[in-house]
């Protein structure tokens, strides 16, 4: 699994860009736009859930593919269309946004939280629609593709969720 990666090497990077941001906001006069104690609720909060979605999306990736959840490192082996994939093409984004969205409540930086983060998913969205899609139509053909024009990218559908909530998870 590459969740340890993602720790060693997303946390750092992100902590690193929320001190950047905080430096900017200084030298422009900006003040943080949430404080304390709501900051580091919020960041518990968004951090948590964060977290909790990347790790659950990788490891049904992990069991349900048969392999690695990493492209790069060879892949799943079978296309998961259930769980956390059920609801979105791609889980690992959507928590990976909101646990760097809690960092940016902690450190309260507007440059970081409204400049910097969207710039960071953009090139993650890019990154697996360009990468990763290309492999699993590689991998996966027609399958892929009908999936692909069933699931959303990241935001998913309110009925699906919904439906997930109940127990009513259904294969796209």
């Amino acid at each position: 699994m590459v969740l340890p990666g993602y720790i060693f090497v997303l946390i750092p990077t992100a902590t690193g860009l929320a001190f950047l941001g905080r430096y900017i906001d200084s030298r422009l006069g900006l003040k943080p736009f949430v404080i304390p104690p709501l900051s580091l609720i919020l960041f518990a909060l968004l951090t948590a859930v964060g977290f909790s979605i990347v790790f659950w999306s990788y490891t049904y990736l992990v069991i349900e593919g048969q392999g690695s959840s990493a492209t790069h490192l060879g892949g799943p082996t079978r296309l998961v269309t259930t769980g956390p994939y059920a609801l979105v093409r791609h889980p690992s984004i959507v928590g990976k946004f909101l646990g760097v969205l809690g960092l940016g409540c902690l450190f309260g930086s507007v440059t970081f939280t409204f400049i910097i983060l969207p710039l960071l998913l953009t090139g993650s969205l890019l990154h697996n629609r360009i990468n990763q899609e290309k492999y699993c139509i590689k991998c996966f053909g027609e399958e892929y593709e009908r999936y692909r024009e069933q699931v959303p990218m990241i935001l998913p559908r309110p009925r699906k969720v919904l439906e997930f909530l109940q127990g009513e998870e259904r294969k796209p």
